[in-house]
């Protein structure tokens, strides 16, 4: 079993977190599951709600699996290691109406930055680079599910599943004989695009 681990630490009012389960959604078969979770302390938790894409882009990373081409996350994070901006952390950095927000704070010669990015772009990019996962304490606090009453209630695993690769391919072929169905061929398109990715 695959478990990506980011160590806790405390940097300021910054608390390191570690991804701990991705996984479908009763909600749909387009989203996903991203739990993550504070190391030590209170071992606080919280769930985030991800697009298909995003999870097949941060499970494919997880498990070692290299696509044919470059895929988005790995397009920027190549194009990143090719300049001198340094991505210096990512930051779960607000919650707001169920919807999670993100910045990517990141250095160059010119000076530091602050790029607004959705949280699950930012975590697919970042661990590509190796950057850490922050959230501040209070904001964790307000949201997080102590972790045992989350495998209490909702019994969730704490690693990786290892046959998501394998759903999302079959989510992926139901989405496409749906697409094709409908005579939505941009659709169907984009579909066979991903399905390819993953069968290279």
């Amino acid at each position: 079993m695959l478990i990506f681990v980011f160590y806790l630490y405390t940097l300021g009012e910054f608390i390191k977190l570690q991804v701990v389960s991705l996984s479908p959604s009763a909600a749909g078969a387009s989203s996903y599951i991203l739990f993550l979770q504070a190391e030590k302390g209170n071992h606080l938790g919280f769930p985030m709600v991800i697009g298909l894409t995003e999870a097949q882009s941060i499970s494919m990373y997880m498990e070692d699996i290299i696509p044919a081409r470059p895929l988005t996350h790995d397009l920027f994070a190549n194009f990143i290691k090719q300049t001198s901006i340094a991505i210096s952390f990512i930051e779960i950095s607000d919650f707001q109406d169920g919807v999670f927000f993100a910045k990517i704070h990141a250095n160059s010669p010119e000076g530091s930055f602050v790029l607004d990015a959705r949280p699950s772009d930012s975590i697919a990019l970042g661990i590509r680079l190796s950057a850490d996962i922050l959230i501040s304490e209070i904001l964790l606090n307000e949201i997080a599910i102590p972790m045992e009453i989350i495998q209490a209630e909702e019994d969730v695993e704490i690693d990786i599943k290892e046959k998501s690769i394998s759903e999302m391919k079959a989510e992926l072929e139901l989405s496409l004989e749906k697409a094709l169905a409908g005579e939505n061929y941009e659709e169907a398109a984009r579909l066979r695009d991903q399905l390819n990715q993953l069968t290279k």
